[in-house]
Parts: structure tokens; sequence; C-alpha cells
């Protein structure tokens, strides 16, 4: 069967699931993958496309990252971040729109799952992450992380620095610095640990990423004064060293900077 016939049914049936589940059969999805979506001569009116259960590997607000091999795109939509727990797990179909500004992405119109219809919509505003190839990390310290530790003394090296940070482990859990207890992305290595502190919607979006796909974390990021002495207890049994500033993230062959408000 060829490739243009395919792409027929394959509209056809969408058409058919949206008239079937309360939707207008006008309505027609070309049912594409993510890599045929991007490829000028698959044409579809209004740029409607749709997904065969699209690999969505990190979702956050109304942002979300859907991978196929080692393509990547960002999907937006309506708290897309809970609409996604309601088709976790099982087969759907994700009616979307191509969409060009400010970069390219796609956003959900809604999910077909079995005989329900999901509707998502277009969020009203979006932050995307910025992409830059040719970011110039120089004013970024190369440090030997494995010489340090919590102690006061091995951290006098990194006072007010900004530096690199690789290969380091990510995590989502409860950090008591100030004594209250706090939510917070910790950057992990065997002898030190440091929590991001007010990370950016569309930054959490790429650390849980980093999260669900088990990558490590590569990227940069700024380091305060001299830690309080109140802290050295904690400190010692917790391994934090303390909070530090994400300042940019490295991450499918893009670097994202933190842009200042």
């Amino acid at each position: 069967m060829s490739k243009l016939i395919s792409a027929v049914l394959a509209t056809v049936l969408v058409a058919g699931l949206i008239a079937s589940c309360g939707g207008k059969l006008e309505e027609t999805y070309q049912m594409v993958t993510l890599r045929e979506a991007g490829h000028a001569q698959i044409a579809s009116p209004g740029f409607k496309f749709s997904f065969d259960t699209p690999d969505f590997i990190a979702a956050n607000g109304d942002i979300a990252l859907v991978r196929e091999g080692n393509l990547i795109e960002f999907f937006t939509g309506m708290d897309i971040e809970n609409k996604l727990k309601q088709v976790e797990g099982r087969k759907f179909v994700a009616g979307t729109r191509k969409i060009y500004t400010p970069i390219i992405h796609f956003t959900v119109d809604f999910f077909v799952v079995g005989s329900d219809t999901i509707e998502v919509g277009e969020p009203y505003g979006v932050t995307f992450p910025p992409l830059i190839k040719g970011f110039d990390e120089g004013e970024f310290e190369d440090i030997d992380i494995s010489s340090l530790s919590p102690q006061t003394s091995k951290l006098k090296d990194i006072f007010n620095t900004r530096f690199k940070v690789e290969k380091a482990v990510v995590t989502y859990e409860e950090v008591a610095w100030s004594g209250d207890p706090e939510m917070a992305y910790v950057l992990n290595y065997p002898n030190i640990r440091f929590f991001l502190e007010e990370v950016a919607p569309e930054m959490e979006l790429v650390l849980k990423a980093f999260m669900s796909e088990n990558l490590y974390f590569d990227g940069g990021v700024s380091y305060g004064d001299r830690p309080a002495t109140s802290t050295r207890r904690y400190r010692t049994s917790s391994k934090i060293a303390g909070p530090v500033e994400l300042k940019y993230i490295r991450y499918a062959g893009s670097v994202m900077p933190v842009i200042s408000q």
C-alpha cells in the first residue's frame, strides 16, 4: 500500500473516531509519525496532525516533551500534565495542530482513548526554554566536584562561583535547608549534593525529562556565600551543601540558558 493511500486512510480513521465520540466529521487530522510531521511534503489542511500513542517523556503544567527516537518536540495544551494522566498506560490518539511561533511545536486539541474524547485545547500562553546552539560556557569554571564535601572548608573553592555540573543524578525530594521542609530538585553525587532554588516552569520540564529517562544532568550553576554555621549538622547528615542557582541546561543537542526577567 502506498504512503499516500495509507495517509488518506489514517486521516479518515481519525475523522471517524472524532465523529463517533461526538466530534465533527469535517475535523480531519492526518495520522503521521513525529518525524513525518516535520516534513514539508506531508500536507495537512490547517496543519492538523494526529499521533498514535506518542511517547510523552515529561509534562509540566501546559507544556510537554514528546520523543520519537532521537527526535524531541514540544507539545502544549491546557493542563496537559494532568490530562495525560487520563491516558497513561493506554493506547490513544492525540489530535494536534502544528504551530510555528514562537518556535515550532504542536498544540493538542484532544486525546481519543477507547470511546472517549478528552478535550485539551490551546493554552493561553506558554514559555518555552530558550534554545541556543553557540552558548559560551567560558564564565563557568571546571571544578573537581569529587574533591568537594559539605564541610565548609571543602566548599571554599566554589564560594560565589559559577561552575559546570556534569553527570549529576537529578531527584525531586524534600529538603529542610532553612528548617521548614520543601520540595526541591537535587543534583546528586556520591560525595555531595546541591538543591536548585526557584526553577522556572519551562526549565522544570527539562529536569523532569532527565528523571523520566534516567539521564544525567549537564549544565551550569552558581553557588553563593559561605554557608551558615547553623546548617552544619544538616549538611553533614544529608550531604547537601546548599542551594545553587540554575544558569543553563544542556539537553538534546542544545543549550537552554536561564533568561533573567
